[in-house]
């Protein structure tokens, strides 16, 4: 709209002027050392425009040679830039394959660390972990911490995973504590705590990182109750008196207590100090309580070597409630068994496993048989027996695949 205006008043001006130009066009007279150049106005002004016009064309010129080494410097960075990047996905890419040594070689061919990025800088440390040259893949970490785009989380974890892989739980725990709590690696960080701690055999650490794996998600319940039963298992094992068990079970939670996975070798253990009443009467409340975690109970029970009439008792107790369920309940089959014979109830006992073998032959049954037929005086088929528990042990069944 505006160069319309613009447009219209001109031509309204060529208009009103052009009739006066045509009688007088003016006159121009320019004299300087001896030359004189007279012209009219209207040639003066076309001529002063085309002059404008002329100049203004070879200033842009002018401009445009001057800055065409720049662009085509630009042009060689891009492609450059273009070719290192070409060279560092390539490098993640033999990574992945496993070719470590060839990504090592590219990233090489970038032109020094300091021209890599972060995530390129890590694949070249595990590059160099894998091929077995530490004190390169030192040198990527190093290169990787001090980095503008790094990550100072991922590189401790980067170490952390490399000295566990080593054997180094120790170092890898270190790094570890730097970052614990970070925004979003709980999960990584807690993971890792927990293989540290599996490489250390720390079973009191993994107890107490325990409701982190669980609310994490790192492990399920089932897996849960058997870390903190091999952390029973271990803080009794060596207990020479009934008090320090004592002592382990006051530190145990309500939860605990009523859980039969934990409880399992805590009263074995008592078992085996003669504390078989305070071992009696834990039993039975998990008996009656836990029936989420018998199994884990039964298989205890069928280890114990005392008597326990009471325990005995309730077992019967439990068999009588579910009569179908009973005959085919393989750990209660057994635990029966192992008390009825420390009782010398010997025919019932000789029924419970022959229920038992009827569904499957292992090396603890084979063991309950051998005592059987020794208590009944009938050593050639003990002696059997024993034969038979240890081919079992040495030699135990294989997945097949058909």
């Amino acid at each position: 709209m505006i160069k319309i205006l613009i447009a219209v008043a001109l031509l309204c001006g060529a208009i009103f002027l052009g009739p006066r130009l045509a009688d007088s066009q003016g006159f121009v007279h320019i004299a300087t050392e001896g030359y004189i150049v007279e012209t009219s106005l209207t040639t003066a002004i076309i001529l002063a425009i085309v002059a404008f016009l002329v100049l203004h064309i070879i200033v842009n010129l002018i401009n445009r040679s001057v800055k065409l080494p720049k662009r085509t410097s630009l042009w060689f960075r891009g492609r450059r830039v273009k070719k290192q990047q070409h060279l560092q996905n390539e490098a993640a890419l033999a990574y992945e394959e496993a070719a470590y040594a060839r990504g090592l070689s590219l990233l090489n061919k970038v032109g020094g660390k300091d021209k890599l990025s972060a995530p390129s800088l890590l694949i070249g440390a595990k590059c160099a972990f894998h091929v077995n040259d530490l004190d390169e893949c030192r040198n990527y970490l190093d290169h990787a911490e001090n980095c503008k785009d790094t990550s100072r989380i991922a590189c401790k974890l980067l170490r952390a995973k490399l000295n566990l892989k080593l054997g180094n739980a120790a170092a890898a725990l270190e790094n570890l504590d730097t970052i614990q709590g970070s925004d979003g690696t709980d999960a990584g960080v807690t993971k890792l705590k927990y293989e540290c701690y599996q490489s250390e055999q720390q079973l009191d650490k993994i107890k107490d990182l325990l409701p982190a794996l669980k609310k994490l998600k790192l492990v399920d319940e089932e897996d849960a109750d058997q870390i903190a039963q091999s952390y029973a298992f271990d803080a009794v094992r060596n207990a020479k008196e009934a008090a320090e068990v004592d002592n382990f079970i006051a530190t145990l939670s309500k939860a605990e207590h009523r859980n039969a996975v934990i409880m399992a070798p805590v009263l074995t253990k008592l078992v085996e100090l003669d504390q078989v009443e305070e071992a009696s009467k834990l039993a039975i409340k998990l008996l009656q309580n836990d029936n989420e975690h018998q199994e884990a109970l039964f298989n205890a029970i069928a280890t114990w070597d005392k008597a326990a009439p009471k325990v005995l008792e309730e077992l019967n107790r439990q068999a009588s409630a579910n009569a179908i369920g009973s005959q085919t309940n393989m750990p209660l089959l057994k635990a029966m068994a192992n008390l009825e014979l420390k009782e010398n109830k010997l025919s019932e006992a000789k029924d419970h496993i022959s229920q038992a073998l009827n569904m499957e032959r292992n090396n603890d049954l084979y063991i309950l048989a051998a005592d059987l037929n020794k208590r009944l005086k009938r050593d050639d088929e003990a002696v059997r027996f024993y034969d038979l528990a240890v081919k079992a042990k040495k030699a135990p069944d294989l997945p097949e695949i058909d």
